[in-house]
């Protein structure tokens, strides 16, 4: 009987053999998503990691277009093979680096909403599938709340519209028929490379449950995360300008603001992680700094200056990533002359940032417990102790 793994190895190596892809882009896509599924990428037969690591330099050599399907599968092999490279990292495991190129192909704010909108719909679609497949009802249950709550605020497509927080949420199938028709676009399907991003971005390192719910969890908060720090640097440019115009900042600054409230209610999702399970991931991913989010480290070094990214941060991410504007966000802000809109939009963030930090350390304490944090800090007392320094 043929397995997924030797499906997969077959389809590349006809793949590879042609001149090049037909004008639909015949890449075994699917096939390779099945295969990694099945296995976890670090448990990949030896011959099929080998097989892809050379179909990706086989890729690169077709110099495609950005953007389309095969530039994204080109970043995706890049992505899926980095620890067979001997390459692993955050980006690369979680695939935002994929992710954030294609945001930043087109308009980056829209892209990165409706990615983001997408690839909420397909976790929570997974989860609720799972939850009735497993008649899990206080599991189910607390995924509904959280999920629903997420998503209400994050996108104004069809299936979402309209709900409030004191809404109870629905019943699970007609939540799944929400996010069908937002990750089919009512009816007309996803274009094809909207489709590689959703379908493909879940490279699971263990066969663990919860693995896919924290991989499309901490896509979507880098994303916020993404999001967030541009907000922040069209704050800046509006601070700085020769003639401030008021309305832009504040609108900038409301930006962060409705990013950060989004990536807290994600957080509710994380929650939903089993500890046992992300005790496996973490193990599992050692060596990609699965947690440090560069996101996060850029928005807090642009609205905070050198003080912004510290150095256990710093040694996770590297000052490449993180750079530092002189002077900062917050110093720009409190240089400039008194403005009641200014001050109640640095207030909002500042509420955000807080409620965000907050539900970061009680998420942390539940599933990391005692255990070291990421870049070298020491995990939850690591959170209590900078819990009151504000964003800006």
């Amino acid at each position: 009987m043929t397995t997924v793994s030797e499906s997969a190895r077959r389809a590349l190596e006809a793949w590879v053999l042609r001149d090049r892809p037909s004008a639909s882009y015949e890449f075994p896509h699917r096939a390779v998503v099945g295969a990694v599924r099945a296995h976890g990428i670090n448990r990949l037969p030896h011959a099929l990691n080998d097989l892809l690591v050379h179909t990706w330099e086989q890729a690169r050599k077709r110099d495609p277009e950005p953007g389309g399907a095969e530039w994204v599968t080109t970043l995706w092999l890049e992505c899926l093979t980095s620890r067979a490279r001997g390459a692993p990292s955050y980006g690369t495991y979680t695939m935002t680096t994929l992710l954030e190129r294609w945001c930043r192909l087109g308009d980056l704010p829209d892209r990165l909403t409706r990615i983001s909108a997408l690839l909420a719909a397909d976790m929570i679609r997974h989860e609720l599938r799972r939850g009735l497949r497993e008649g899990d009802d206080g599991r189910r249950r607390s995924l509904l709340v959280a999920a629903t709550r997420f998503a209400r605020g994050l996108t104004p497509a069809p299936g979402w519209t309209g709900a409030r927080d004191d809404v109870s949420p629905e019943s699970p199938p007609e939540a799944v028929r929400r996010c069908n028709r937002l990750l089919s676009g009512d009816g007309a399907g996803l274009p094809p490379t909207l489709a590689l991003l959703v379908e493909g971005t879940v490279p699971v390192a263990t066969l663990e449950p919860d693995e896919p719910l924290f991989l499309r969890s901490v896509q979507v908060m880098e994303l916020l995360a993404v999001l967030a720090a541009e907000y922040a640097a069209a704050a800046h440019e509006a601070a700085l300008a020769s003639e401030p115009d008021p309305h832009a900042l504040e609108a900038s600054l409301a930006g962060i603001t409705d990013a950060l409230a989004h990536a807290r209610r994600c957080f509710r999702l994380v929650a939903l992680i089993d500890p046992g399970q992300f005790a496996a991931i973490r193990a599992a991913t050692a060596g990609t700094g699965a947690l440090q989010s560069e996101g996060f480290a850029r928005l807090e070094r642009r609205c905070r200056g050198t003080a912004g990214v510290r150095a256990e941060t710093v040694g996770a991410v590297g000052l490449d990533t993180v750079p530092a504007p002189a002077p900062s966000l917050g110093d720009t802000l409190r240089a400039a002359p008194p403005d009641e809109r200014r001050r109640r939009g640095v207030e909002a963030v500042n509420e955000q940032w807080a409620r965000w930090k907050h539900t970061h350390y009680g998420v942390a304490k539940r599933i990391i417990g005692d255990v070291p944090g990421t870049g070298g800090t020491d995990g939850v007392r690591y959170l209590a102790r900078h819990l009151k320094e504000p964003l800006l």
